[in-house]
């Protein structure tokens, strides 16, 4: 037996590629939330990210148990802008509600909803269902950017968290569960959110907003 097929054996491949077709060598799913550091998302964990998900066509198999819906106190948040339409409003009313009903149970004030946040977050997640996936987006820019262009005033703006499941219950845990983006949630600095989310794939793309009061 010749190297090159002790090779072919040991990886689980025949012998004969050529009389056997083409190999298609699957992966199991996986879901990646971001950034290394809160509200920043690096260009080659995106690309990974959008490569990964790609080669395995569907979005990740496992899914957490869902987070009950708190009733929050702060205003209804408005319809979603662009191509949402109302049920993916309805999604970012379930993710603002998750988040204030977290920093409730923190002892933290509830997130007030900003129009404004809700408009540009909207627009940034659908940016991100089509990639890249980064903060720091081609067509805007950074978040900080982005407020900046449309006037916000306010205390510690440019922070944000992104993230691509397959749901947006599946969204929250993952963000939960990852330091930075738990952070920037539960941030008793940051007063006013904006959340918008657009349809990935067989899941959804989310960008969160975050700002302080208003100066």
């Amino acid at each position: 037996m010749s190297y090159f097929s002790a090779l072919l054996l040991a990886a689980g491949l025949p012998l004969s590629l050529g009389s056997a077709g083409p190999v298609t060598i699957t992966t199991a799913p996986v879901v990646y939330t971001l950034n290394p550091m809160p509200g920043i998302a690096t260009v080659s964990q995106a690309y990974q990210t959008m490569q990964q998900v790609t080669s395995s066509g569907s979005s990740s198999s496992v899914q957490p148990a869902l987070v009950p819906t708190a009733t929050s106190t702060s205003e209804p948040p408005p319809s979603a802008s662009g191509n949402a339409g109302s049920t993916l409003s309805s999604e970012a009313n379930e993710m603002i509600n998750l988040i204030n009903q977290a920093r409730v149970q923190a002892g933290l004030a509830p997130y007030t909803v900003n129009a404004t946040l809700m408009t540009l977050a909207q627009e940034r997640a659908l940016a991100l269902a089509t990639g890249p996936f980064t903060s720091d987006l081609p067509q805007y820019g950074w978040p900080i950017q982005m407020e900046d262009a449309a006037g916000i005033e306010g205390q510690g703006m440019g922070a944000e968290n992104i993230v691509e499941a397959a749901s947006v219950s599946q969204a929250f845990s993952l963000l939960m569960g990852s330091a930075p983006h738990k952070a920037n949630i539960l941030n008793p600095d940051e007063t006013q959110i904006g959340v918008g989310v657009a349809p990935w794939g067989m899941g959804v793309a989310i960008s969160e907003l975050f700002i302080g009061p208003n100066i």
